[in-house]
């Protein structure tokens, strides 16, 4: 399995749950077969095999939707929900004990987007087990895939499986998850409104790092460096169809920022060109982030953006970040 074509999956799933999230809402059936398979097979888990998926596996007094197998044992459970569901703890437990004295090592709950694992036999409360959580819709395709890869069958399976922690995965070494807010509205009076920024600020605050973006009131990203930011609000702009290749190519000064094909306008390649959707592509190392941010917010103008609609949430590192 290569990462990228793990990055990649994740990357549709996650068109999937923006374009047809009420439709797939409706129904567990439905959300197993778009969401849930798709990822379990990119992971090495081949759903039509019983050698390695075993499907509604009897689990004490119920079936769970998945059992992942290895030389005819389960290593894992898997509950599944339709997408947008509440993972209740409760249930959880309930199931989590049915692993336990059955002797599966892992349990997984899912609605397509949201997926937990645990370790049934460590010690401790429910959230003390937490060995993997991610959010298809809620951070960047990389970090998802990075934090899947506890899930990968070959991991799973291995005598001494490895999980990158949900702290460390949505985080970055020396910072403290618990002093940052789960949500981040503007209005919170949690939140030190000089941590926040929009795009009607003609610089972005140079020595900050950004945590999060959050756009229309509707989305919310984790980001870790400000060219993430500009990437974001760039995707956003072409899936929103606000932005498309009759715009291109879209020049920053004397560089390009977007184009349809990963040239400048005097023909050099790009330095580090990042598809996007509509065949077009950003030119993520060309420009510096002072020069990129600034284009992006006069493109934002031109295509009649409201500014302050798209906010991020930062705090300080007492050296630039890029």
């Amino acid at each position: 399995m290569a990462l990228d074509d793990l990055q990649g999956v994740i990357e549709r799933l996650q068109d999937m749950i923006k374009t047809h999230g009420s439709y797939l809402s409706g129904d567990e059936t439905r959300t197993r077969q778009v969401l849930i398979d798709p990822l379990l097979q990119e992971l090495g888990w081949t759903i039509s095999d019983p050698d390695t998926v075993e499907l509604e596996y009897k689990v004490g007094q119920q079936r769970a939707d998945y059992a992942l197998m290895s030389d005819g044992q389960p290593v894992a459970v898997i509950e599944a929900k339709r997408l947008g569901s509440n993972l209740e703890d409760d249930e959880m437990m309930q199931v989590l004990n049915y692993a336990n004295r059955d002797g599966i090592d892992y349990m997984i709950v899912t609605d397509g987007d949201k997926w937990e694992m645990y370790e049934v036999f460590k010690r401790g409360a429910l959230e003390e087990r937490l060995s993997m959580k991610l959010g298809l819709s809620q951070q960047l395709a990389h970090k998802n895939a990075l934090q899947a890869l506890a899930m990968w069958r070959q991991n799973l399976t291995s005598e001494e499986p490895v999980f990158i922690s949900p702290e460390s995965a949505l985080y970055r070494p020396g910072s403290k998850p618990d002093e940052l807010p789960k949500k981040l509205p503007p209005d919170d009076p949690s939140v030190d409104s000089a941590n926040w920024c929009t795009f009607e600020s003609k610089l972005y605050p140079q020595d900050t790092k950004p945590i999060r973006l959050k756009i229309d009131a509707r989305i919310e990203k984790q980001v870790d460096v400000w060219l993430d930011v500009i990437h974001e609000v760039v995707v956003w702009l072409v899936t929103e169809k606000k932005l498309s290749v009759d715009d291109c190519p879209i020049q920053v000064g004397k560089y390009t920022f977007i184009n349809s094909e990963e040239v400048n306008r005097d023909g050099t390649p790009f330095k580090d060109p990042q598809e996007l959707r509509n065949g077009l592509i950003l030119n993520r190392r060309g420009l510096n982030t002072r020069t990129q941010w600034g284009g992006l917010r006069k493109m934002l103008n031109q295509l009649s953006v409201d500014l302050s609609t798209i906010q991020v949430f930062y705090r300080s590192t007492g050296k630039a970040s890029l």
